[in-house]
């Protein structure tokens, strides 16, 4: 795919478009990042309660991507 999208910046409606993201994934999604602030890692990801490791792999796959907080050109662009 490619188009990009930064996991600290899409929307909920932009998750639910990856098929095996539901609404309430998303939901959880979105609500974690607020809590932590943005994620950065694809490990915090997985941590989401109900996120499984398929879920996290269709984000990768959709052209998702983590930000690092830490870094000013860190990104870790999807597999």
């Amino acid at each position: 795919m490619a188009d990009t999208t930064d996991i600290n910046k899409a929307s909920a409606d932009e998750f639910q478009r990856v098929s095996q993201v539901s609404e309430q994934g998303a939901q959880f999604i979105v609500q974690k990042r607020e809590e932590l602030g943005g994620f950065s890692s694809w490990e915090q990801i997985q941590q989401v309660t109900g996120i499984s490791t398929m879920m996290v792999e269709s984000l990768k796959d959709a052209g998702f991507y983590v930000t690092h907080a830490s870094t000013s050109a860190g990104r870790t662009q999807p597999r």
